[in-house]
């Protein structure tokens, strides 16, 4: 049988371990909070990009189109 001096020791123990898996977690959460901020920048940047690639494509398309409708006239 534990005594009361041993019960409140593994209890201390037990809050000691979750302020610390507490802890870690939040500094975890930061650092996931900050990636994803990271990501979503990167991620519009790509957009902007692939909208610039994309009109650049359509242009040169559209400058196609009215070479061979030229030709073919």
């Amino acid at each position: 049988m534990t005594s009361g001096s041993d019960q409140f020791t593994q209890l201390e123990t037990q809050i000691l371990r979750t302020i610390e898996v507490v802890k870690t977690t939040r500094q975890e959460l930061a650092a996931a909070r900050a990636q994803i901020k990271t990501m979503e920048r990167e991620l519009e940047q790509l957009r902007r990009e692939r909208d610039l690639v994309k009109n650049k494509v359509e242009s040169m398309l559209e400058t196609l189109s009215e070479l061979t409708e030229e030709t073919l006239v």
